[in-house]
C-alpha cells in the first residue's frame, strides 16, 4: 500500500474518533490490513498536519479541517481549549508566556495562530509552555487582556503575572 492511500486510511479513522494515541491507530490499520510501524504513523501524522488537541474533554487527534473554518472558529476553539486546561499567564514584553497541562501547548498555540490577531507575531509552543511573540508593548497588553476575557469565560484557567499583575 502507498503513502496516499495509507494516509486516507489514517485520515478517515482520526475524522471517525476514538483514536487518541498512535498505538491505537497502528491497532486500527492492522485491524483494516494495513501492516504500518509506529514511526511510519508518526510521520503520516506529521504530512497531514495533525495535531493534538482536546474534544469533550479528551486528548485526541484532530486534522487541519478541525481547525481551519477561519479566525471565528479558532477563537472558538481556544475557548474551549481553555474550558479543558488550566493556563496561567506571564509577560515579559513583547512576549507572553502561558503555561499549560503537559501536552496542551501545541493545541493552544495553533488556535492563536488561526485566530490571525493583528496583535500576535507568532507562537512557539512546547509540550506545557507557549510563547506568544507580541508586536511590541501596547500589542501585549491587548493580546493579555483578550486572553484573559476568554478565560473568564472559560471556567477554570487561572490567570498570573508578572510582579502580580492578574
Amino acid at each position: 500500500m502507498g503513502t496516499i492511500e495509507r494516509r486516507d486510511h489514517v485520515r478517515r479513522l482520526i475524522a471517525a474518533g476514538g483514536v487518541h494515541t498512535q498505538a491505537e491507530l497502528v491497532a486500527a490499520l492492522r485491524g483494516r490490513g494495513v501492516e504500518v510501524t509506529q514511526a511510519t504513523i508518526s510521520r503520516d501524522l506529521a504530512g497531514l498536519g495533525v495535531v493534538r488537541g482536546f474534544r469533550g474533554g479528551r486528548l485526541t487527534y484532530l486534522l487541519p479541517d478541525d481547525m481551519t473554518d477561519g479566525a471565528g472558529a479558532a477563537e472558538g476553539r481556544l475557548r474551549r481549549l481553555l474550558a479543558d486546561l488550566p493556563l496561567t499567564i506571564a509577560e515579559t514584553a513583547p512576549l507572553v508566556v502561558l503555561r499549560t497541562s503537559p501536552g496542551g501547548a501545541n493545541a493552544i498555540a495553533s488556535a492563536i495562530d488561526l485566530s490571525q490577531w493583528a496583535d500576535v507575531v507568532g507562537t512557539i509552543a512546547g509540550d506545557d509552555t507557549i510563547f506568544v511573540a507580541c508586536t511590541d508593548a501596547v500589542a501585549m497588553r491587548r493580546f493579555r487582556a483578550r486572553l484573559a476575557a476568554f478565560i473568564g469565560h472559560a471556567g477554570p484557567a487561572v490567570p498570573t503575572g508578572v510582579g502580580g499583575t492578574a
